[in-house]
């Protein structure tokens, strides 16, 4: 026979026990709630507003480079340039206050449309622009190499400026 003060021990033991560790898994479980969040932005535009224009160039036998500063401002070197020029200038529109990121095509090729071709290498005034209320720019300019033979005629070329938000 089992000694009742021995099986009043064990009971009291595993009430214990059952106390302190507890009776189920459950009761060791935890949770936590989190917020879900979106922010919705204007989308991104931009828009050209004028053309890189390096005015008409007379080559004089030696090659050379024509370059259009950021800013509008030419400088024809060695070459001889008549009318005026322009830097590209592209409008940018989205959500004031965000930052987006300016990519410019390195390299334009212009061509006359008959196997003609020069190539300007391209710079942009920013690779960044925080958006303000109103108006965003950025504009474009370049170094266009001329052939000292370069034949006469109207060159032209695309390239492309994107943005993107940061």
């Amino acid at each position: 026979m089992i000694n009742k003060n021995f099986l009043n021990l064990v009971m009291a033991g595993a009430v214990m026990a059952t106390a302190i560790l507890g009776t189920s898994s459950a009761a060791q479980a935890a949770s936590a709630d989190a917020t879900a969040r979106a922010t919705i932005l204007q989308p991104v535009a931009i828009t050209n507003n004028a053309a890189l224009d390096f005015g008409t160039i007379v080559p004089n036998g030696t090659s050379a480079t024509v370059s259009v500063s950021t800013a509008g401002t030419r400088n024809c070197g060695t070459l001889v340039c008549v009318g005026s020029a322009a830097a590209a200038s592209f409008g940018i529109a989205g959500t004031t206050g965000q930052t987006v990121g300016i990519t410019v095509a390195p390299t334009v090729t212009l061509s006359d449309g008959n196997g003609n071709n020069m190539v300007a290498t391209l710079t942009g005034s920013a690779t960044t622009l925080s958006l303000v209320s109103g108006a965003n720019a950025v504009t474009v300019g370049g170094a266009l190499a001329v052939s000292g033979s370069q034949l006469a005629g109207n060159y032209s070329g695309t390239f492309t400026v994107a943005v993107e938000y940061q």
